[in-house]
């Protein structure tokens, strides 16, 4: 059966949504709304949403090449659904600009011109326009949690300024359970866009406090509170020349100081809850939470013992934590934090309590920060050294470590649902907010769009950056497996060749961002979805 859902049956849905939250908004959501409907319904018990934060197509080959020997042994290599997707901004202004004019857009005989270029960082004209007016994590994180193309730099708020609903809104109208987790601050871009609205993604105090008292999610793990260092070593015990990144005042730029006390002393309780978050931080709390040995009725915050504004192992010193050759880049791991999949079990763990089932977004965010590194400090792009700045080189390893600790997280989320849930109730959908670096093969600056050479299992591929520092806008890879994961083939927006040939993930049909939401929307609802008509 299929039907039409117009926008008063939308309306209807969210008003409590509308009352609790504040000022919110459909535009966006029916800007481009197609006119013919398919795919049957089916409602979804569980939606869970991973998203490697800026890992392009050859972040997910190096990794799979080291990580398993082959990209065909990833654990979501044989999801039934797989596309690649466009993840360009409305436009790359960093505030409102009051109209809905699409000023940047994906153009597939543009993305893969293999002409010369004069810039020798970009020396292909298809790398030059993939690299013009990239999306940021915001604008990338607002489309796949609101179905909403805004500027870069907006959580939830689109380009008139108004705050528009976001997928997690919808979950918890229907009485599900809700929850971010991350490898970054919780109050960081993508988190942010599952758990926020605000016009600056940078406003991280503001939206870090609306993260913690609406009382919209009941679970949050990520980086923020203050007390360690980016080794995971305790703020008081800093050994000599070791870095003091979390330790001074930079220690509360995630998350108000205020909040960080009251919460460490039980004392903060959101909004419609009867008790206090709960704050776990050590590696034993974490994997007592992820076995069921520790539980809690409230609400739950994980913060790891490492930087509050850093990441769990991609920032950490190799001078402090030592060598081992058994990891991509020959550092050793803190071993005092947990891995994303020991956060992933406890958060599934944690929310699957409710009866009603849970949405929860997982987002591996520092894939990005060492994407980050792609100009090897020569100061390009937005973030300049931010990532790295100690100035040690481009992070090849770092990156496909924290690829590897993702697709882990998704083995363990494969795992928990084939014994505790099943495909008719739950969806899971793989994916990534934008790319970044625009990683290929080692000789891809003379070889347009050159792939990733698998030099086998355990060993570190050929790969080389784009040397931009920055975001760019080539089609990024989306699995998907679960209850309506087959109404992404209602959302095709094209076929591009380009992507087929030099990527070979899937046959070259995309969607767009916009249409994640717009596919979780309707497996929450168990309404159909709406066909783009090409």
């Amino acid at each position: 059966m299929t039907r039409q859902r117009t926008a008063l049956n939308a309306s209807a849905l969210f008003r409590k949504s509308h009352l609790a939250f504040g000022i919110l908004s459909f535009a966006g959501m029916a800007a481009a709304v197609p006119s013919i409907v398919t795919a049957a319904e089916v409602k979804a018990k569980n939606v869970i949403v991973m998203i490697n934060d800026g890992a392009g197509w050859g972040t997910w080959d190096a990794t799979a090449y080291w990580q398993y020997g082959d990209r065909d042994q990833t654990p979501y290599a044989g999801f039934p659904v797989k596309y690649a997707m466009t993840t360009y901004p409305l436009n790359a202004s960093k505030q409102a600009t009051h109209n809905n004019d699409s000023l940047v857009n994906y153009d597939a005989q543009k993305a893969w011109d293999t002409s010369p270029n004069a810039d020798k960082d970009l020396p292909f004209k298809g790398y030059a326009y993939l690299a013009t007016d990239p999306t940021d994590s915001a604008a990338a994180g607002t489309a796949l949690s609101s179905g909403t193309k805004t500027y870069n730099n907006a959580i939830n708020v689109d380009n008139n300024g108004k705050p528009v609903i976001f997928v997690t809104l919808v979950a918890k109208e229907q009485g599900k359970a809700t929850g971010v987790v991350t490898s970054v601050p919780f109050s960081h871009a993508t988190p942010a866009a599952f758990g926020a609205q605000n016009a600056s993604r940078n406003d991280y105090h503001a939206i870090s406090h609306q993260m913690l008292t609406s009382g919209k999610l009941d679970l949050i793990m990520g980086t923020g509170l203050p007390g360690f260092n980016s080794n995971g070593t305790d703020c008081g015990k800093l050994v000599k020349d070791e870095s003091a990144v979390g330790c001074g005042e930079d220690a509360y730029s995630y998350l108000a100081k205020a909040e960080a006390d009251q919460l460490t002393s039980g004392k903060l309780t959101p909004a419609g809850a009867s008790q206090p978050w709960k704050v776990i931080r050590s590696t034993d709390e974490f994997s007592q939470l992820a076995n069921g040995a520790l539980r809690y009725e409230g609400p739950l915050l994980g913060s790891p013992n490492v930087a509050p504004n850093g990441t769990l192992q991609q920032g950490r010193q190799a001078a402090i934590v030592g060598k081992d050759v058994a990891t991509p880049s020959g550092d050793a791991y803190i071993r005092t934090v947990p891995t994303l999949k020991t956060m992933t079990e406890g958060a599934i763990q944690h929310l699957s309590k409710n009866a009603n089932g849970f949405f929860v977004m997982i987002e591996g965010g520092a894939t990005d920060w060492s994407a980050h590194t792609s100009n090897s400090c020569t100061g390009k792009g937005d973030w300049g050294n931010s990532y790295n700045p100690n100035c040690m080189g481009v992070e090849y390893g770092r990156l496909i470590e924290e690829t590897a600790d993702f697709n882990n997280a998704v083995s363990s989320v494969i795992e928990w649902v084939e014994k505790n849930s099943n495909w008719g109730e739950t969806l899971l959908i793989v994916t990534t907010d934008h790319d970044n670096g625009m990683p290929m093969g080692p000789d891809a600056q003379k070889n347009a769009f050159e792939a990733v050479t698998n030099k086998g299992k355990g060993q570190m591929p050929g790969i080389s950056f784009r040397p931009t520092g920055n975001h760019s806008n080539a089609l990024v890879p989306l699995w998907a497996k679960g209850a309506g994961a087959e109404a992404f083939g209602s959302r095709v927006r094209g076929t591009d060749a380009g992507y087929a040939k030099y990527v070979g993930l899937n046959d070259g049909k995309y969607i767009d961002n916009t249409d994640v939401f717009r596919v979780v929307k309707a497996a929450l609802d168990g309404s159909a979805v709406e066909k783009v008509v090409r």
